[in-house]
């Protein structure tokens, strides 16, 4: 089942963790532990910043840790033992015992005490008198992590305003007071960043020692959009143990959009980034993207809606080039949580351009948070028109199944392209438009390039069409596995000519030669498209452009 837990922000403002369980304990088998993380940035063990802090609320994942029915603590945070499970923490030969929140079979929730020393340790998980082999854990002074709406540490975070109220792509008609949804921040505004892991308190943490303590001392900085913003207080909320608040000010030149990344950084410690949607003038924000425009009345509005997506690539693969399209129409039923409609776009949106966001996995941000879809008919075969003539999507497959336009990748060059649907027994007919603007060519870096993270990096092209957009992608993994790793993402203007990576990005992912690079450009859309039946339609197309290292066709690229 999966269950959103409610914990102890102000006026139980907002959901601290969703979480799915499956499956029961087998009778006296020991637990058996996969993964330590933050609780809110859920960065994965062997990445950087995986660490946990003193005073951290931290989750364990795994099987059999407890019993198969989830167990909240009546009040968190005040015992070391939840339904006849516990966990001890062990570095430098002194013990401490986390205080815990939530027990199930396949995961915990618990604070890990301030006085627990720094350094290298193990973690180990006790349930009915069974206790685990130990795990490593890595105990740090600080490290941030960031809450978000979905609890997956990506996407919208939790921010507010100081009413407690939160800071939304929509302002929502019940605006005011906690847990509702008030729209996009301007400048000048004055918000707060909800956290845990900013650093250990004096005193005992289940007795409540910090609360509404500013910590001033942290070398702390918050970039939003890349710009590094004031902050007026960092320290523990005033309500809610291993909670932290990190309050700011937009700054004046704070890039606009629905999905600005937001992250924190401490000496070269980043937290997960997520994203807040910031306007000027509007608590509704403008989307990079043109053609979810609508897609604000769409979400607000709820289900049933349909959306239909024809996606056209320019692929590379084997280091040649082909070109494929493809087409999905569906209709969204539900939504997986009701609260996450006013924050919709924030998902679905682009990264304004000369901004970079970090994910902490290899593949980035994961789908819009619907529930229930189904197919909708809108036809199978549709006819794209452009500088080369016609060819056809969906000749050979159904829907989400790629129909390959040109096998070399000379069919979709530069220019104006026209998408037509007869429609079918869902969607009537319709016609979608975009044009597809020239890439520049990557003159830096190139293979074989070795970058120092804390350097940053600075990535030069030539050419390409003045009116386009180019995509900076870097990859790493921990280990020859690729599985393991994280994913960085910068976009800017093609007519710049360079961009640099900032170091608080490039430290998100880990150093090695498991890293690869792609210069290409963003996925671009053309204007929203209308038919009978359609909530939303868009024509986009992406470049992938030129690759190499680990993750890519060919080639070497190190991070150090």
């Amino acid at each position: 089942m999966e269950t959103r837990i409610v914990c102890c922000l102000r006026a139980s403002l907002l959901p601290l963790i969703l979480m799915s369980f499956a499956g029961s304990r087998q009778a006296w088998a020991a637990p058996t532990v996969t993964a330590v993380e933050n609780a809110a940035s859920n960065i994965a063990p062997g990445l950087p910043n995986a660490s946990i802090a003193q005073g951290a609320i931290f989750v364990v994942k795994g099987a059999g840790l407890g019993i198969a029915t989830l167990t909240t603590a009546t009040a968190a945070f005040q015992n070391t033992s939840l339904s006849n499970t516990s966990i001890t923490v062990t570095v430098n030969g002194v013990t401490t015992h986390a205080l815990m929140y939530y027990s199930s079979s396949t995961q915990l929730a618990a604070l890990l005490p301030s006085n627990t020393p720094i350094g290298a340790g193990e973690l180990t998980v006790t349930y009915s008198g069974q206790t685990s082999v130990e795990t490593p854990i890595e105990v740090v002074a600080n490290n941030v992590g960031i809450f978000s709406m979905d609890s997956s540490g990506q996407g919208p975070g939790i921010v507010t305003y100081p009413d407690y109220s939160l800071v939304s792509a929509v302002k929502a008609s019940g605006c005011g007071g906690p847990n509702t949804a008030c729209g996009a921040a301007n400048p000048g505004d004055t918000l707060t960043l909800w956290a845990t892991g900013l650093g250990p308190v004096g005193g005992s943490d289940a007795a409540g020692a910090g609360l509404g303590q500013n910590m001033p001392k942290i070398p702390l900085s918050v970039f939003l959009g890349g710009v590094q913003t004031p902050v007026a207080y960092q320290g523990r909320s005033g309500c809610c143990i291993g909670e932290d608040q990190i309050v700011f000010t937009v700054p004046a030149n704070a890039p606009t959009g629905c999905a600005v990344p937001l992250v924190v950084q401490i000496g070269s410690a980043t937290s997960n980034s997520v994203v807040i949607p910031v306007a000027n003038g509007s608590r509704n924000c403008t989307a990079a993207n043109p053609a979810l425009e609508s897609a604000e009345q769409l979400a607000m509005a709820g289900p049933p809606f349909t959306i239909g997506d024809i996606d056209l690539e320019h692929d590379i693969a084997n280091a040649s080039y082909q070109d494929l399209g493809q087409f999905e129409f569906e209709s969204v039923l539900s939504f997986e949580q009701p609260d996450t409609q006013p924050f919709l776009v924030s998902w679905s949106d682009a990264q304004p351009l000369g901004t970079c966001i970090a994910y902490s996995n290899l593949k980035g941000l994961a789908a819009a948070p619907f529930g229930n879809t189904a197919p909708a008919d809108a036809g199978t075969l549709f006819t794209l028109t452009g500088p080369n003539g016609t060819a056809t999507i969906g000749a050979n497959g159904n829907s989400g199944q790629f129909t390959t336009l040109s096998s070399t990748g000379s069919f979709l060059v530069p220019g104006a392209y026209t998408v037509t649907g007869t429609g079918g027994a869902d969607i009537g007919p319709f016609q979608g438009m975009i044009t597809i603007f020239a890439l520049p060519a990557l003159v830096s870096p190139q293979s074989g390039a070795v970058v120092t993270r804390s350097n940053g990096m600075t990535v030069t092209w030539t050419g390409g069409d003045p009116a386009g957009t180019v995509e900076i992608e870097l990859s790493s993994a921990s280990d020859s596995t690729l599985t393991t790793g994280a994913l960085a993402i910068c976009t800017a203007p093609a007519a710049a000519g360079s961009f640099t990576v900032p170091p608080y990005i490039l430290d998100a992912l880990p150093a090695g030669s498991f890293a690869g690079f792609r210069f290409s450009s963003p996925e671009t859309y053309g204007p929203a498209f209308t038919a009978s039946g359609l909530g939303l339609g868009f024509v986009q197309f992406q470049n992938q452009g030129t690759g190499f290292g680990a993750l890519s066709s060919s080639g070497g690229f190190t991070l150090k």
